[in-house]
Parts: structure tokens; C-alpha cells; sequence
């Protein structure tokens, strides 16, 4: 069992390694990191993926807690890549801190930098040499770049005297039940990385080189989800190698044809038991052929389905799309993750709308909005 800890305040993971993070009480949390580093005379800090303008007055009173002079008394902040979630309090740490130094790769920089930070002083990861770094305290960084995982320029920062791997989203999972992974974790994982990795080419160079890290990894911290160490960490290393994500299940889709049916099979009968039978005839009905446009699906009498039509993915997400616009806040609550769920146990992509939980529906825009 995971020890209790109170995602409101600062937790110590290491000696000068804190997690400053918004915890798991949303869908898709949000950890950052500050390192605190004590030698030779002189106390240097670093805050790896400072996190989004949401997360401001959480992260402020979590650094203050363990850094006196709070935010302000940053020196260095790494981000693995440029994406809102990552880096979206910087800007405002540059004006706390003119001195504030921005570590990333020059790919990730060439974005962030659009966010009003261009004369914030950089130093790129791509002209380090051996991508090893001595800071004056004597502690001593490699930078690890991961590329297409998800972004060309993402790259990872292993703290070698706590031998801490900071991973970005690589091992990041959703709906994470507590700081620390737990096998349950996994799902969450393999969903994330089957939405927003681009291919398992791209992962298997990245343990590879986590692999070749010496000395060896004592735990993983990404930047979503549940931090990782002991046993957990081999073992979700070899899942993710061999794990399909991205443009790897789109392309195998054919193979899995029978899967998704089987899939959707189980979908409708979820659909009825939450939304009835009644309501689930009634949407099964748009998508029965009237002789004027061709189905999406090949449906028998008991409106099971034989067969897709089309593109298999497209179909699929037109039905739970449906099921979901027919259903009130209560059923939407209750069939979200029952539909996510039966995808999972097929080892089919999940759809980010079930993940997001976003309004169902056309956009509808009023005459005030032009």
C-alpha cells in the first residue's frame, strides 16, 4: 500500500529532490519537480517542467514551503518540451527572476520562446558537451533527448546523484489514483501512450537509451501520472517496448478488425444497460442505410454489428460520439468510462474525447461571438 500523502503540500522524494506538482485531482495531473543543489560554498535550484498558468499559486506555495524567497529564487528551470502543460508558468517566472535560465534543446526553444520569453537566457542541451553538464555545487546532469516522444525535440534530465530520470510525458498515464505507481497504473498509461506517442519505433529508442543510463535509473518521474520506482520500473520499461501507440495501430487496424467488432459489440450492450433499449434503437437507427448514403456498419437484426464500413476508426468514434450526445451528465458519467475500459481489454486505441471528457456535440456560436 502506498504510503498517505497530502497532495496540497510538498513532498521530499529524495534529499534535495521535491515534488511541487498539482497531484491527481485531475484526470490528467500534472507533476513538477525542484532540485535543490548544496556544495562548494553555493545553493543552485532547478525546476523541471514548471507546469501551466493553472498550476501557479499550487506550485508557488509548494516551492516557498522547502525554498525561501519562493519562485523568485529559481536559477535554473528545464523543460523536456514546449507544450502548454510543461511550461506554461515560465514566462512569468522570467519576470520574477530576469536571471532565470531556461534549459531545453534548441526544437523545444524555438517554440517556448514565442511565449514572450526571447530574451530570457537560454543554454541549449544540444551544444553540451557529451550532453553532460558539472554544476559550481559539483552535481552533475545528463541530458537524455528522446525524439518523437511525443515532440522531436523532447528530451529527459537524469539527476545522477539521486539517480532520478526526469522523463517528460514518456511513462506519463492518466487518472492516476496517487503520487506513486501501482501495477493499476498501467492502464492509464498505455492509454496515454497509445494517444499521444507517435510510434513504438520512437519509445523503444528511448528505454534503450534509459537502458544505457550508468548507473541505472533508481525511479522514472514523468510529467503526468504516478512516479516510478523498484520493480514497477523494468517492468512497465519492457511493456512500453513492445506496446503499439499511434501510427502503429492506425496502420494495423485491418488486422484487428475482428477485435474492434467485438469491441463495439460489447459497446452497444453497455449503451443499452445505461441508456436503454429503447434510446439505444433509436441511435443504432442512424446508422442503418435508407438508400440514400451507404452505413457505417453491417448491423443483423438484433442490431449486433457484422462488419465496418469505411474507415474503421471514424466509424467507431461516430457511434460513441452518438452514445454519448443521447446521454444526460449522469450516463455520460457512468458510460465514459465503461466504453474506455472495453477498448483497453481489446488493446485498441482510446479516444481522447472519452479521456478529455469534452462537451458532446456540435460547437454552436451565438452572433456575440463574431
Amino acid at each position: 500500500m502506498e504510503k498517505l500523502i497530502n497532495l496540497d503540500q510538498v513532498s521530499e522524494l529524495a534529499p534535495g529532490v521535491y515534488w511541487v506538482g498539482a497531484g491527481t485531482k485531475t484526470f490528467l495531473s500534472r507533476n513538477s519537480f525542484l532540485r535543490i543543489f548544496k556544495g562548494n560554498g553555493v545553493t543552485g535550484t532547478l525546476l523541471i517542467d514548471p507546469g501551466p498558468t493553472n498550476d501557479f499559486d499550487s506550485l508557488s506555495q509548494k516551492v516557498a514551503a522547502v525554498l525561501p524567497g519562493g519562485l523568485a529564487k529559481i536559477n535554473l528551470a528545464f523543460i523536456n518540451h514546449q507544450d502548454p502543460d510543461v511550461l506554461g508558468v515560465l514566462p512569468t517566472l522570467a519576470k520574477l527572476n530576469p536571471k532565470l535560465t531556461v534549459i531545453a534543446t534548441e526544437d523545444t526553444w524555438r517554440l517556448a520562446n514565442l511565449n514572450g520569453m526571447s530574451k530570457t537566457n537560454f543554454r541549449a542541451v544540444d551544444r553540451v558537451q557529451g550532453q553532460k553538464v558539472v554544476l559550481p555545487t559539483g552535481h552533475k546532469l545528463q541530458f537524455v533527448p528522446t525524439p518523437f516522444c511525443h515532440f522531436r525535440g523532447a528530451c529527459m534530465v537524469y539527476d545522477l546523484e539521486s539517480r532520478i530520470l526526469f522523463t517528460g510525458d514518456l511513462f506519463g498515464g492518466i487518472a492516476a489514483s496517487g503520487l506513486h505507481a501501482q501495477e493499476e497504473n498501467w492502464a492509464g498509461i498505455k492509454a496515454f501512450h497509445q494517444l499521444y506517442m507517435p510510434s513504438n519505433e520512437a519509445i523503444r529508442l528511448a528505454v534503450q537509451k534509459i537502458r544505457q543510463l550508468d548507473p541505472a535509473p533508481l525511479a522514472l518521474m514523468p510529467q503526468h501520472g504516478g512516479l516510478i520506482r523498484g520493480e514497477l520500473l523494468e517492468t512497465l520499461m519492457q511493456r512500453l517496448e513492445g506496446l503499439q501507440v499511434g501510427l502503429d495501430i492506425i496502420t494495423s487496424l485491418s488486422s484487428k478488425l475482428p477485435a474492434l467488432i467485438a469491441a463495439l459489440n460489447e459497446m452497444v450492450t453497455a449503451a443499452k444497460s445505461i441508456l436503454g433499449d429503447a434510446e439505444t434503437h433509436k441511435i443504432m437507427g442512424f446508422f442503418k442505410p435508407d438508400g440514400s448514403y451507404p452505413s457505417l456498419f453491417s448491423l443483423n437484426s438484433d442490431e449486433q454489428v457484422n462488419d465496418i464500413k469505411g474507415e474503421p476508426l471514424e466509424a467507431v468514434e461516430a457511434l460513441l460520439r452518438m452514445f454519448l450526445r443521447f446521454a444526460n451528465e449522469e450516463q455520460k458519467a457512468l458510460l465514459r468510462p465503461k466504453l474506455l475500459l472495453i477498448l483497453l481489454q481489446h488493446e485498441l486505441p482510446p479516444f481522447d474525447f472519452l479521456i478529455n471528457q469534452e462537451e458532446d456535440g456540435m460547437m454552436e456560436l451565438s452572433p456575440a461571438d463574431f
